[in-house]
Parts: C-alpha cells; sequence; structure tokens
C-alpha cells in the first residue's frame, strides 16, 4: 500500500462514479491541475445532488448547470455534453463515501468565504425553476452543514431566493481566490 493509499488520498476504484466525473473533466481540460479538476468535480457534484433531490433534473436547472459549465476556462462544448452526461448518469448511484470525499475535498480546498460562496451557488441552483422546495432547501442546509457554513450566513441567501434574485452572482472563487468564470 502507497503513502497516499494509506492517507486516504489515492484509493484507486473506491471512488468509481467520482473518478468517471473526473475522467470526463480531464479530457474536457487536459491542461488544468489536478486540484482545480477535483475542486469543479465537488462542485458539480454539489450542484447535481440539490438539482436531483426532487427527483428530476428541471428545464431551469439543466439551463444553469449548463451555463455554469460554460463559463469554466477552456471547456468546449462537448465537454460540456461530456461532463453534464457523467455527472446525470452518475448522480443515482453516488455513494455516501463519494459525497462524503466531496464535502472533505471542498473543505480542504475552500476557506471559509469560498465554501460559502459555493452554497450560494447552491442556492442559485434551487431557485433556479422557481423558490427552492422544501426538499432542496433541506438538501441545501445539509451540505452547509457538513460544509462548516453557518446557517445564519445562506438563510437571507435562501429566504431571498424564494422571492427572486437575492444574493450573490453565483460564481464561486476558484482555491485561491480567482474565478473560472
Amino acid at each position: 500500500m502507497g503513502l497516499l493509499a494509506w492517507l486516504g488520498l489515492k484509493q484507486g476504484g473506491s471512488f468509481p462514479n467520482l473518478d468517471a466525473l473526473l475522467k470526463e473533466l480531464r479530457t474536457a481540460l487536459p491542461d488544468d491541475e489536478a486540484v482545480v479538476l477535483r475542486y469543479i468535480a465537488t462542485v458539480i457534484v454539489l450542484l447535481g445532488k440539490v438539482a436531483c433531490v426532487d427527483g428530476r433534473f428541471s428545464d431551469k436547472e439543466d439551463e444553469l448547470l449548463r451555463d455554469l459549465l460554460t463559463h469554466v476556462d477552456g471547456i468546449a462544448p462537448s465537454g460540456v455534453d461530456a461532463v453534464f452526461n457523467a455527472l446525470q448518469g452518475k448522480l443515482p448511484s453516488l455513494q455516501d463515501g463519494e459525497v462524503d470525499r466531496c464535502y472533505r475535498e471542498l473543505k480542504a480546498l475552500c476557506n471559509a468565504s469560498e465554501r460559502v460562496e459555493v452554497v450560494r451557488l447552491l442556492i442559485r441552483l434551487a431557485a433556479a425553476d422557481g423558490a427552492p422546495t422544501p426538499a432542496e432547501r433541506a438538501e441545501i442546509t445539509g451540505i452547509a452543514e457538513e460544509l462548516g457554513v453557518p446557517l445564519a450566513e445562506i438563510e437571507p441567501d435562501l429566504a431571498g431566493r424564494a422571492g427572486g434574485q437575492a444574493g450573490s452572482s453565483g460564481e464561486p472563487e476558484e482555491p485561491g481566490g480567482g474565478t473560472r468564470g
């Protein structure tokens, strides 16, 4: 067993759905560093979890998610389609360990304010097709708690989205400060 596997940082085959998504991202963004790809993958998974919590991707959620992917520097339309299709195909089969891995990754890669921006992006997606449903609110609240985001920081955004476009622009910063869009 290698040192990375022992530390839990490299577990070949134990995250098959995340690995498949990362493979699509590597193909779509061959020049990006692994840390950037992991960040994008974790945010995409969490967006997908919020979009699917009510059992479906609405057309508006689909449109917003595709729009967000098109703002990733260097990704071609075919890459957007490939990543989106991989996400939709893998979300139903994500294992609890894979979702936990996403939480750990974001906590390791992002500071507190960046994690708040990720949660605000989730709120923006939930509000894409109208006011967030109780299931979407519960999912976002659970994700925020897992990421260590104080609910008091996001509640105004979550409540404001019920009536329109409150809050931030929804473009989360990459780890280290810059935006991808």
